[in-house]
């Protein structure tokens, strides 16, 4: 049914145990800028079950020579946060959907059409949520463990790489993630690897990976090492940069790997610049204080920080014009402990974006995105 007018669009009976299709005619295409959902009635015996879907599709194809991600059959440029949530009076735990739909109209106001889920699953209701409001959702697999190191008895050094049962395991949860999470038509995107952690880096898993990933959703894009230790696996390729980016440019930062045009340029994360406040608005635990120098930059005034956001978000829009730059996701939606680079401070009562400056350099984006596409362009492959 559409949820506009309320309209029955579509209609079928099937055998209950098997599966089967049916074509719902000129159906209104779910996007960003127009969020349009339908609902659905699933009547058994006696039983029924109210849901709702969105019509889609994510891709990827050539446009003007560069390899685009591709929505609705369009190059769309994708921009928005990493987003940890976390919560201080919950950690992981959110305080009510009011608090977490806050967090997500603040973006969603600021100009973001996406946000990278950050190696956490949310509830069923964030996702939603998303559904609702037109973001796409880079969903991240958590992972397995960080980069970690231990000294041998020789004093030689080596990473610690997880055993044959953790990898199992993880393979297994990264199934459980993308069959439970596939009916909701905001993520567009699957992360396996972040910055290597829990990557065994002696025998490529990554590729194996994807190829479970493509099998069990082939509606959706992989990518499969987000950060680097990048060996060619997945539709991405990405690195991390903080503060400035490297987007699908002819340049680029160790561990990082240059770009490869046969793949989808992005910044798979950058910005990072922190701004201190008072006492009143951080995570007063003295752990975390003592990590707040340690943020990738930090301005001691909201005006210098919007400043330099303006400057960093300048030199991604360059990388856009000039070079393969089809994405990028700026670091962070909040605070998060000791982490003071957040567009909002941990407690949420601190914005600190120019919101009229951060709204004109985000459309400068995706003007700059939409200067560089030809529709006509046909689609290489599809997902």
């Amino acid at each position: 049914m559409d949820r506009s007018s309320k309209n029955t669009i579509a209609t079928h009976s099937g055998i209950s145990g098997s599966s089967f299709a049916f074509t719902v005619s000129s159906p209104k295409l779910w996007s960003p800028s127009l969020a349009n959902l339908y609902d659905m009635v699933v009547t058994v015996d006696r039983d029924t079950v109210y849901s709702y879907t969105g019509f889609r599709t994510i891709s990827r194809g050539v446009v003007n020579g560069i390899e685009r991600p591709l929505l609705n059959g369009d190059f769309l440029f994708q921009f928005g946060t990493l987003d940890q949530g976390f919560w201080p009076d919950g950690i992981y735990v959110l305080p009510n959907r009011e608090a977490m739909v806050y967090d997500l109209q603040t973006l969603k106001n600021l100009g973001f059409n996406m946000l990278r889920k950050h190696i956490k699953v949310e509830t069923a209701l964030y996702y939603q949520a998303c559904d609702e409001m037109g973001l796409m959702v880079v969903q991240d697999m958590p992972s397995l463990r960080p980069l970690q190191t231990e000294t041998l008895s020789n004093c030689t050094v080596e990473t610690i790489l997880p055993n044959d049962a953790q990898q199992a395991e993880f393979q297994r949860q990264l199934k459980l993630l993308v069959t439970q999470q596939r009916p909701f038509p905001s993520i567009v995107t699957w992360v396996i690897y972040n910055e290597g952690w829990g990557q065994r880096l002696n025998y490529y898993p990554e590729f194996g990976l994807t190829d479970l990933v493509r099998q069990l959703d082939p509606t959706r894009l992989i990518d499969s090492t987000t950060g680097w230790y990048d060996y060619g696996a997945g539709d991405f390729s990405g690195n991390h940069h903080y503060a400035n980016p490297q987007c699908g440019s002819p340049f680029y930062s160790i561990p990082s790997s240059p770009y490869d045009p046969s793949r989808i340029g992005i910044q798979g994360e950058f910005g990072g610049i922190g701004n201190n406040v008072s006492i009143d608005h951080l995570w007063n635990v003295q752990e975390a204080i003592v990590t707040i120098n340690q943020t990738y930059e930090l301005d001691t005034t909201l005006d210098a920080w919007n400043y330099r956001s303006h400057r960093l978000l300048g030199e991604i829009l360059d990388q856009v014009k000039m070079y393969a730059c089809s994405g990028g996701i700026w670091t962070q939606t909040t605070d998060v402990e000791g982490e003071v680079n957040g567009l909002l401070t941990y407690d949420r009562r601190v914005l600190r974006p120019n919101v009229s400056q951060w709204q004109s350099d985000i459309q400068a984006l995706y003007n700059a995105g939409a200067a560089r596409t030809n529709a006509s362009t046909p689609v290489l492959s599809s997902f």
